[in-house]
């Protein structure tokens, strides 16, 4: 069975850690940075076939680390790109800003059952493109 490679993009060390067990409990190899830079040399090293990016990082705008990312040679399908976030404020038209250029926006705390089924996708996508 194929095992996704994912990328967290979280400032919050205790939650990118929790984040980085539970998806390595649920088969997948996980690869953690606190900002856009760690992330980008991620990325540049790596191919990942999902990446989860906190929207609000202490110096930097998630959706614009995702915007680079995906940019690189090695990026995923933009529909495995997603931002966190535990303030749903976003204006509508972030929102669909979000929607148009990414998976999706998730809410913090992510559950496991959500974790589990975006694995599942990931294995899916890798198994078609086979």
């Amino acid at each position: 069975m194929y095992t996704p490679h994912i990328l967290i993009i979280e400032d919050d060390d205790a939650l990118r850690g929790e984040l980085t067990e539970l998806l390595k409990a649920l088969g997948a190899t996980v690869a953690g940075a606190a900002d856009g830079t760690e992330a980008m040399r991620a990325g540049r090293e790596q191919a990942f076939d999902l990446v989860l990016c906190d929207y609000k990082l202490k110096c930097e705008n998630g959706l614009k680390v995702l915007a680079a990312l995906a940019a690189l040679p090695l990026a995923p399908d933009s529909s495995n790109l997603f931002l966190m976030s535990a303030h749903m404020d976003i204006t509508t038209a972030g929102q669909g800003d979000i929607a148009g250029a990414m998976g999706g926006l998730l809410s913090k705390p992510i559950g496991v059952a959500k974790l589990r089924a975006m694995v599942a996708l990931a294995v899916a996508a890798e198994a078609r493109r086979c």
